[in-house]
């Protein structure tokens, strides 16, 4: 009986922690999702399967528009992208405050063509994140967050030196 106990409390623990989001590797991949058409479509299934909070639906929503990317269609390529933007705005309505919510938009709206649409809030999530990602208090995603925007030059030196405070 203590064994069959056992078990079972193995089996669901294995189940439980099966459902779970291998989040450092959807946010250090992030900056390749638009660019591999296999690990976007794993990354989307994961996140569309168990995205509980407001940060993973924000990834689901960035991994949704980069299918826009790897799609030949252009009616699905404006599908993926107009869904996946609804999803990232009601994810920030929910968490307005969300250090990287607001940067997985301004990475988003930094570097999407013009002509969508979709660039209002470049300098208010930059200004955002200047004056918050230091109060981020998981260092591993402070400094991946650092660290990107770093390298892709949307910051002048001066407001870098904020940035990485």
């Amino acid at each position: 009986m203590r064994t069959l106990i056992t078990l079972a409390l193995f089996f669901s623990f294995s189940l439980a922690n099966g459902q779970n989001l291998e989040m450092t590797d959807i946010r250090r991949d992030f900056k390749i999702g638009h660019k591999d058409k296999d690990l976007c479509q794993r990354y989307l299934k994961e996140l569309e399967e168990h995205a509980n909070s407001s940060v993973e639906r924000g990834y689901e929503a960035a991994y949704h528009m980069f299918m826009a990317n790897h799609t030949g269609n252009p009616f699905k390529k404006m599908s993926y992208f107009k869904s996946g933007r609804k999803m990232l705005e009601e994810a920030i309505q929910s968490d307005q405050n969300s250090v990287e919510l607001r940067y997985i938009r301004l990475c988003i709206q930094y570097y999407i063509p013009s002509y969508l649409g979709y660039k209002g809030n470049v300098e208010e999530d930059k200004r955002y994140l200047t004056e918050n990602l230091y109060k981020l208090r998981d260092d591993s995603v402070k400094d991946l967050i650092y660290n990107y925007l770093k390298g892709a030059k949307m910051y002048s030196d001066e407001e870098l030196k904020l940035l990485g405070r």
